[in-house]
Formats: C-alpha cells, structure tokens, sequence
C-alpha cells in the first residue's frame, strides 16, 4: 500500500501521463487548451467520461490548493490511480475494428455463378443487407439490396427470373455503381474509433457509407478480413 503523499503525487504523475497520450492523439494542439477536456468531450471517452471529469477536478485541486498545514487535503484512491492508468492504456493500444467486426468465416458472400434467388433468401434469413461477391479472392463489387432495387427500376421486376445469377446484376455490383450507397476498404490496424469517424464524416455525395471491408492492404484487391456496418459500432 503506497503512503498517502505517495498516492497522490503518483496520482499526478499517472494524470501527466495522461495528458502526453492525448497531446500526441489531438497531435499537441495546445490551442485547444486542456487536451483532457477536449478527451472528454469527445465521442470516443463516452466509457471514461464522468470519471475522467472527475480526475480533472482532483487533479486541479492537487496542483493548487492540495495541503493544508503540511498534510495532505484529499488523497486519490487507489481505484482512481488504476482508473488513470487504464484509460492511458487504452489510449496507447485502442481497440482495433476487427474486434468488433463480423469476420470473413461469418460473412455472408457470394460469386458471380451463384443464383441471385438463393443469395437473396440467405440475406433475408440472416439479416444481411450488403453481400461481398467475391472471385479470385478478390472483393469485386457489393450484392445488396440497392443492387436488386436499381436493376429493378432499369429494367423491371419482372425480368427477375428464378435462374438469374449474381452476375447478371454486373453492371450494378461494382463499389462505385451503387446508386445511394458507397463503400470504405480500410486496414487491419484500423481502429473502432477509425471506423466510427469513417461514418460519422460528412460528404457533398449523397451517398451514405453502407459497410467497411477491413483488409490485409486496406484496399479493395486485399484479402477481406472483416466487415461493419454502423450497427456494429453505434453502442461501442
């Protein structure tokens, strides 16, 4: 158990360290003033927030008014420095988007020689919207429900035949045919809050961000790894 004075003096230092993480996230902008402030304002410390406001008070209190008569007046608990520590952890190793990603093995894909019918009763029966079409190894375009709406109004609901293939859908599978909806390759080293910002972004396109592929290269030619939807990462 660490003496009182040492509790909070290792409480100060833990906060320090803190800060050096998030001036080298928020890339040392000291015009932002506090960079924990600007932590706990953002999206991303939605887990920490409360605590971490908190800690700012103490700190504070510590760094100006924190003994009186040579004693201590408030003394950080030990949860509050292991707390400290997590948080800067977390900052240091942030949770990769693999880790909430539906993996390749549990994808729903297909090939182009595979009947669209067979595809689109998988889709509905395992709630997915957006399927990977996969040759080669290679991610060759999307397979969703904007693919099926789009080459009914060109050509007409009735030209959906039970034989048809995914690949008589080609000229509406490429990532840069979809009508509404567009599509982001990123890498394995991408994280959760990588992702998020991914979806949160606003474009001029009209367009709305659909799924992330994450891949071995973060492009298109990688092998897909994983994929999110923004239900993957809404609640994270």
């Amino acid at each position: 158990m660490l003496a009182e004075r040492d509790k909070a003096d290792l409480f100060l230092d833990r906060y320090r360290e803190l800060e050096e993480e998030l001036n080298k996230k928020y890339g040392d902008e000291k015009a932002f003033g506090s960079p924990v402030v600007r932590f706990i304002n953002d999206k991303e410390s939605k887990a920490y927030r409360e605590q971490l406001d908190l800690c700012r008070e103490i700190r504070n209190f510590l760094s100006h008014h924190s003994e009186f008569e040579g004693e201590r007046i408030i003394q950080p608990s030990d949860s509050l420095i292991r707390f400290l520590e997590e948080v800067t952890e977390y900052l240091r190793r942030p949770p990769l988007a693999l880790s909430c990603a539906t993996l390749y093995a549990d994808i729903l894909k297909t090939t182009l020689s595979q009947k669209a019918q067979t595809v689109m009763k998988k889709m509905e029966r395992q709630g997915f919207s957006h399927v990977p079409v996969i040759e080669g190894g290679e991610c060759v375009g999307v397979f969703s429900v904007s693919t099926i709406f789009t080459y009914s109004l060109a050509n007409g609901m009735s030209q959906i035949q039970d034989d048809m293939t995914v690949g008589d859908f080609s000229d509406y599978l490429p990532i840069d045919k979809h009508s509404t909806e567009r599509f982001r390759f990123m890498g394995s080293e991408s994280t959760i809050y990588d992702v998020r910002s991914e979806f949160e972004k606003k474009q001029r396109s009209a367009k709305r961000l659909a799924a992330v592929f994450i891949t071995e290269s973060g492009n298109q030619s990688g092998r897909i790894l994983g994929m999110l939807t923004s239900h993957d990462i809404i609640n994270f």
